[in-house]
């Protein structure tokens, strides 16, 4: 059963349970306030009659005489519904009483029914001659009103239950309306549709739990869709890396048995074996620069006050001889500044960006790359610039992707493993730094990494 349903049902039983009890108490209160004043109402008349007859008698002594207007009240007021009996000491009396009735005690009250009606009785001893007063009335109209009043609530109460429930049913419907478009919602979440949305309109509880739920969904499906690009990347990267691997493997186990069954000179032994030593190290470089990558992802930075020019200044000491040997021009343009950041990284990604920049240049006859640093806004910005082939924009919108090569012939006849600029991403995210790139086809690339406020010295 629906909550509403629940909350239909409980309300109509407890509301209605409680409306009845309280009319029926109201009414039965009523027929006892009635009661009670018909009572003291008689009782008044009793005193009246009493002391009327007491008058009337006060002169009289024979008791013929009294006798006579003793009948006469009782003949007087039973006209009017009093029954009265009068009763001498010695037993003689005159009454009007209906058939069935027994006098109460002397100075006593009390009610008895017959099958007439339903009479108060009054019982009172005169003192002119001890005379015994009986008054008696019938009350038996006031049950009469309360069945009739019964009568006209039970249909007029059915009626009201009636249009109680109608209106019950429409007002939870209404207000159950935002659960039901809730529970929709959150249905159509489970069939897979992350852009649905709860009505968060209005400012009852409905609503903040429709604004609370929107946020929840939303939550949701950011989270959802970066699982989801972060497994479609992943899952790219897994078939890049079983792309790259698959051809040094194939060139190892080629060579390798070519090298066992084949009769051939020792200078083409050496040959192949240098081929093989040569495919085994570019598999080695690509477990070391995933390693390095987890590493990162990992652990994160360690990070210290690092001369930034020394630091440029090592990597071009390093790549000197691969430049000299590409025949491009490394240079140094950088001002003294001080950097919190992790050294050994830094040269990584540095290095990285150098390496690529040379081989960009190592067709052109004047190929120069330049290593740069600056303090501008508040941060570091480190560049490195090259004038060689450039990139298109389809390019540099791949170019930190996985295993993603400008061009695949080149970078794989010179051991590349398509992972440096993908490292280079990470180590930069790392530092809370931002990579980015400038090129034109034909004119070179300029990349460049901005190191924020925090990492101009130690926090």
């Amino acid at each position: 059963m629906k909550f509403r349903e629940k909350t239909y049902l409980v309300t109509l039983v407890l509301f209605l349970v409680i409306l009845n009890a309280g009319i029926f108490s109201l009414a039965f209160y009523t027929y006892k306030n009635n009661v009670s004043a018909a009572k003291d109402i008689a009782g008044a008349e009793e005193k009246v009659i009493a002391e009327a007859f007491s008058n009337d008698i006060a002169y009289l002594s024979r008791e013929e005489s009294i006798k006579r207007v003793m009948e006469s009240y009782g003949t007087f007021y039973q006209k009017k519904g009093i029954y009265l009996s009068f009763t001498f000491p010695e037993g003689e009396a005159v009454s009007t009483l209906p058939a069935g009735l027994t006098s109460p005690k002397a100075e006593h009250t009390k009610e008895q029914r017959t099958e007439d009606g339903r009479y108060y009785l009054i019982s009172q001893v005169l003192e002119k001659g001890e005379i015994a007063l009986v008054y008696a009335k019938d009350i038996g109209y006031l049950d009469e009103d309360f069945r009739h009043l019964a009568m006209i609530y039970v249909p007029v109460s059915l009626l009201a239950s009636l249009f109680l429930a109608l209106c019950l049913f429409l007002v939870l419907r209404k207000l159950a309306s935002p659960l039901e478009r809730l529970r929709a919602v959150a249905e159509e979440m489970t069939k897979g549709n992350f852009a649905a949305r709860a009505p968060d309109t209005g400012k009852d509880e409905f609503s903040l739990l429709g604004k609370d739920f929107n946020r929840m969904a939303q939550h949701v499906e950011d989270h959802t869709r970066r699982l989801e690009e972060s497994a479609a990347i992943k899952q790219r990267m897994l078939d890049d890396l079983a792309h790259e691997m698959r051809t040094p493997l194939t060139s190892i186990r080629g060579y390798a048995e070519f090298l066992q069954i084949a009769n051939i000179p020792e200078e083409e032994k050496l040959e192949a074996a240098d081929y093989i030593i040569s495919q085994a190290e570019r598999l080695e470089k690509i477990a070391e620069r995933l390693l390095d990558e987890a590493f990162i992802r990992e652990n994160g930075i360690r990070g210290e006050e690092t001369a930034v020019g020394d630091l440029l200044r090592g990597v071009e000491k390093m790549l000197l001889p691969k430049a000299e040997a590409l025949g491009v021009k490394l240079s140094v343009e950088t001002r003294e500044v001080t950097a919190f950041c992790d050294p050994l990284l830094m040269e990584m990604l540095l290095s990285n960006l150098t390496e690529n920049a040379m081989k960009a240049c190592r067709q052109k006859q004047d190929g120069r790359v330049t290593l740069a640093c600056r303090e501008e806004e508040g941060g570091i910005l480190l560049s490195v610039t090259d004038n060689g082939a450039g990139m298109t924009k389809e390019q540099l919108a791949r170019i930190t992707q996985p295993f993603y090569r400008t061009d695949r012939s080149r970078s794989r006849s010179e051991g590349g493993t398509g992972l440096g600029l993908s490292l280079c991403a990470k180590i930069a995210d790392a530092h809370g730094a931002v990579l980015s790139f400038r090129s034109a086809v034909g004119e070179g690339t300029v990349a460049e990494v901005k190191l924020g406020p925090k990492n101009l010295t130690n926090p």
